[in-house]
């Protein structure tokens, strides 16, 4: 092999040969021997980082750093850190490393200043402090990151997320997923325009999902139906920039929120409080089967538009956490349909608390 490895020194420390390592990948990516060394090596960097981090006591024993690539092949590390009394970090590894490469890409930017400002990040490679022989499922990027992720200004449905995995002989591989593996809907374009006539089209899934729930078109209607009376109100439109509005079918009863500005930075998330409102009605028995959306155009800044996909990302993963399951409907309101998908068609992936993913 003409390739020079010498200059991947953490290959050699963990004694790793890069022949021997296979690749785990749904949509069949190839990596050459050259880029497989090279995201082994950047996936080890991400790891040590990790490690030094849990020794510094900057988290509270759950560590993870990720390694991220921009397409014009600059990288960047970050870790997750926490200042909080819980054991929640405060930022994730993923928005470390992002901000760090942002950052990175600033200063380039004051160096070279007729160099084109266009940062698109290609490579994310994520890995815990945990051993390598006590890695079994690869990590996956949580939900309040991953509703980073699910922007259009820095990343594509292209973007690669490279983790370590056990295949199923127990080897050591690298599993590579695109971003539109764990965000299909990203650049779903749905409107905010409700009619009980559209055409309604199911997912597999949803098709059993409803069955399971005893939920029929008719209740999906009412339920998106209730969503767009409380959208036509805009209540906080003296107050709030956007206008957004979430329903939830809990316990076969609907309970609607509007988003409502605190300021432009904070807000409160429609689909957090209806699930609250539900909780305090039901307590531990409640079991949110359906969520609806509809939110007002896009917004666009500087040439770059923002499809957050209406629903909220971070709130759907809070759910699920606990109230909400795989089988939970989502009502997604398109332009000419309404496509009815499940949790699980939305966020193929949950992420825990801790290492194991299921």
């Amino acid at each position: 092999m003409s390739f020079d490895l010498s200059k991947y020194n953490l290959l050699k420390k963990y004694n790793i040969n890069v022949d021997e390592i296979p690749i785990i990948s749904d949509s069949g990516i190839v990596l050459s021997f050259e880029e497989k060394a090279l995201i082994l090596d950047k996936l080890l960097e991400a790891h040590e980082l990790a490690i030094i981090n849990v020794k510094m006591g900057n988290i509270t024993g759950r560590g993870f750093a990720s390694n991220i690539c921009s397409y014009e092949n600059v990288w960047a590390l970050g870790t997750n850190f926490n200042n909080t009394r819980n054991d929640i970090s405060s930022i994730c590894a993923e928005r470390s490393a992002i901000l760090a490469l942002y950052n990175n890409a600033l200063l380039n930017k004051l160096k070279n200043p007729e160099l084109n400002f266009d940062l698109k990040i290609k490579y994310i490679c994520m890995a815990p402090s945990i051993p390598l022989n006590e890695i079994d499922r690869a990590v996956v990027p949580c939900e309040d990151c991953l509703s980073w992720l699910n922007t259009n200004r820095f990343f594509d449905d292209e973007t690669c997320v490279f983790c370590f995995e056990k295949n199923n002989e127990g080897v050591l591989s690298i599993k590579i997923s695109k971003l539109i593996e764990l965000l299909p809907f990203r650049n779903t374009d749905l409107s905010f325009e409700f009619s009980e006539n559209k055409k309604i089209r199911y997912s597999k899934n949803a098709q059993l999902a409803c069955s399971y729930w005893g939920i029929e078109t008719k209740d999906i209607l009412t339920v998106m139906k209730k969503n767009h009376e409380e959208f036509l109100k805009y209540k906080f439109q003296n107050i709030s920039k956007q206008n957004i509005v979430c329903s939830i079918l809990a316990n076969d009863e609907v309970f609607s929120c509007q988003k409502l500005d605190w300021t432009k930075r904070w807000f409160v998330e429609p689909l957090e409080v209806a699930a609250y409102n539900a909780i305090q009605k039901f307590g531990q028995d409640i079991k949110i089967s359906m969520v609806s959306y509809l939110g007002n155009p896009i917004s666009k800044n500087n040439n770059h538009e923002f499809n957050d996909g209406v629903v909220s990302i971070k709130s759907l993963g809070r759910i699920r956490q606990k109230y909400a399951t795989p089988d939970t409907i989502l009502a997604l309101n398109l332009k000419d349909e309404i496509y009815v998908v499940t949790m699980s068609d939305y966020l193929p992936q949950k992420f825990i608390q801790g290492y194991k993913i299921v």
